[in-house]
């Protein structure tokens, strides 16, 4: 998921917007990069989460909620964010299909196991404790990653996360007049206070993954996404100066 300072920007080029022909993967552009760079940075955003998460500083609103509820009612947390995720993802379908791409599919399906995968060989490191700089460090670590991974899977132009894709369906829909940004943040602090009531693992990072994340994101964007997108030829001309601009 992106985070609401970085979707608030007038770019929104990471939401599939050509009016073609809805999931052309056929004609779409060196799509086993695309593919090979959504899941890579899947992976990033979701070992972030989980770094923070092992550092006691909290997860991103979303997740806070779906770990919150898994854990109430007994169910393995991957596969409750998949439920979840799959609930969103057919309103989206409703609402507004051209928001879906396959990226939104593999982040619905990867996410919620991959931050289950990386509980395990994350184990061996040390407990934070209350130590404030050894929280302080996996802030740092998770904060990097997570941004590095936003970066990389939404540069792509594959589409957003179901939960991303939530604000723009329902201001297409209902809400034309109201600007973005504050449907959005209406999002935002909604799922944070069903996180609360849930019970799930607030923190400083759950403020940073809502709120503060875009600065990181501009930066990765910067030094690694674009160069590399366009180095490999991830991305056509026109893609990176639409993703880029």
């Amino acid at each position: 998921m992106a985070t609401t300072d970085t979707l608030h920007s007038s770019n929104t080029s990471h939401l599939p917007s050509d009016k073609g022909k809805w999931m052309d993967l056929r004609n779409t552009y060196n799509l086993p990069r695309k593919l090979l760079f959504s899941c890579v940075g899947i992976v990033f955003l979701s070992l972030g989460i989980a770094v923070c998460q092992m550092g006691s500083v909290g997860v991103d609103p979303f997740t806070a909620m779906n770990m919150g509820f898994s854990g109430s009612l007994g169910v393995n947390f991957g596969t409750f964010q998949l439920i979840v995720n799959a609930v969103i993802l057919v309103a989206i379908f409703f609402m507004d299909k051209w928001l879906i791409g396959l990226g939104t599919i593999i982040n619905m399906v990867a996410v919620g196991y991959l931050i289950d995968f990386f509980k395990v060989p994350l184990s061996v490191l040390p407990a934070p404790d209350g130590n404030i700089i050894v929280m302080g460090i996996y802030l740092v670590a998770g904060t990097l990653l997570f941004t590095l991974g936003i970066s990389s899977y939404l540069r792509t132009g594959m589409g957003v996360s179901p939960y991303d894709a939530i604000a723009p369906a329902i201001r297409s829909r209902f809400l034309p007049q109201v600007k973005y940004a504050y449907v959005r943040i209406g999002q935002d602090v909604l799922f944070l206070i069903l996180a609360w009531i849930a019970g799930g693992p607030l923190g400083l990072f759950t403020l940073i993954a809502a709120f503060c994340a875009g600065p990181l994101i501009a930066m990765w964007d910067k030094i690694f996404s674009k160069p590399v997108y366009t180095k490999l030829r991830v991305l056509d001309e026109l893609e990176i100066a639409r993703e880029f601009s």
